[in-house]
C-alpha cells in the first residue's frame, strides 16, 4: 500500500477547522486562553518573509504557554461567567492513511468501492485512549479521524468546499480496543479492524454527538463553575495517566507528568485564574497524545 500525498498536518488542519466551523455542537475550548489572555491564535511561524518585514533578521524562538511567565492576568468575575461548562468533551487523533486497489481475502466484506484505505493504531497510545474512552464514557467521546481520500488536489478542493469531514471516517477509540488497523473505504465509521476482520459499522460521528447532547440534556450543572469543571476533568486524566503509568514502559505518559510538574510551577509564580491553569493541563494530555481537544455544548 502506498502512503496519502499529503501530511497529517495538512489534513488536520483543515478538518479540525471545519469540525467546529460547520455547525454549533463543537467548539474549541482555545477560547478559554482568549477570554483571558486577549489573544485569538497562536501560530509557529518559520517562513522568513514575515519576520523580514518586521525588521527581524531570523524568526524568534517563541514559547510554550505553560512555560512563559505570564504578567498579572486580570481576575475579573465577567471574564469568568463567560466560560461554558466543560460538560461533555470531544478528542480527537487524525491518522495519515495508506491505499491501495487490490484488497486481499480477508476485506472483501469492505465491499467494491476502491480504492480502500488503511492507518496504523499504535498500540501504547491505543491503550490509554481506550482507558480514557472507557473511564468517560457518557462523558466524552474518543475517536479517530483518517480521510477517504489521497491526493493532494483532493485535499485542496475538500478544504476549499468544505467538504472534509463528510469524506473523511471516525471509527471510535474505545470500539478499537486490541487491534492494530482500521481499513476502511467509505465516509463514517464504517469498515474492518484488523485483528478480527469483521465489518464493523459504527454510529457516525454526528450520531454520537447528538446522543451525549441527548444524554445531557436533563442534567444541569448550575452548581459546577467552568474552573471546577475543568479541574475535575484534569484530575480524572491525572488518575489515568498514573495509572497506566504504573502498568509499563509508557514515555508518552512521562513527558506529560513533566509538563505538569512545570504548570504546578507556573501556578505558584503567578496570579492568575485556576481555570487557565487546569486549561493548560488538558491541553497538555491532548499534545503529548497527539489529540485535538474540542468541547460538545
Amino acid at each position: 500500500m502506498n502512503a496519502a500525498q499529503f501530511e497529517e498536518k495538512e489534513y488536520e488542519t483543515p478538518l479540525y477547522s471545519q469540525l467546529v466551523g460547520g455547525g454549533k455542537n463543537l467548539w474549541t475550548p482555545g477560547q478559554v486562553l482568549e477570554h483571558y489572555l486577549g489573544f485569538d491564535a497562536a501560530l509557529s511561524l518559520d517562513d522568513p518573509y514575515l519576520w523580514h518585514l518586521h525588521g527581524f533578521r531570523n524568526a524568534l524562538r517563541g514559547f510554550s504557554p505553560s512555560r512563559f511567565r505570564w504578567p498579572l492576568l486580570p481576575r475579573n468575575r465577567g471574564l469568568r461567567s463567560r466560560l461554558p461548562r466543560f460538560r461533555i468533551n470531544c478528542f480527537i487523533q487524525a491518522k495519515r492513511p495508506q491505499f491501495g486497489s487490490r484488497v486481499p481475502v480477508k476485506l472483501v466484506s469492505l465491499g467494491p468501492d476502491r480504492p480502500f484505505f488503511k492507518f496504523s493504531i499504535d498500540t501504547d497510545q491505543q491503550n490509554t485512549l481506550e482507558a480514557a474512552a472507557k473511564r468517560f464514557q457518557g462523558r466524552a467521546l474518543f475517536s479517530y479521524a483518517a480521510p477517504v481520500f489521497y491526493q493532494s488536489r483532493d485535499l485542496f478542493r475538500h478544504t476549499t468546499a468544505g467538504s472534509i469531514v463528510e469524506n473523511s471516517t471516525f471509527p471510535d477509540i474505545g470500539s478499537l480496543a486490541g487491534q492494530h488497523a482500521w481499513y476502511y473505504n467509505r465516509p463514517g465509521a464504517v469498515g474492518i479492524a484488523n485483528r478480527s476482520f469483521e465489518y464493523r459499522q459504527m454510529p457516525s460521528l454526528e450520531d454520537r454527538i447528538k446522543g451525549l447532547i441527548g444524554e445531557h440534556e436533563s442534567q444541569t450543572e448550575e452548581n459546577q463553575s467552568p474552573s471546577a469543571a475543568l479541574a475535575e476533568l484534569f484530575s480524572e486524566l491525572h488518575d489515568l495517566i498514573t495509572e497506566s503509568s504504573n502498568l509499563g514502559d509508557q514515555p508518552r505518559a512521562a513527558y506529560l507528568t513533566t509538563e505538569w510538574r512545570r504548570i504546578s510551577a507556573l501556578e505558584h509564580e503567578i496570579d492568575a485564574p485556576p481555570a487557565l491553569f487546569s486549561y493548560l493541563r488538558i491541553e497538555a494530555f491532548a499534545t503529548y497524545f497527539n489529540l485535538i481537544w474540542l468541547t460538545i455544548a
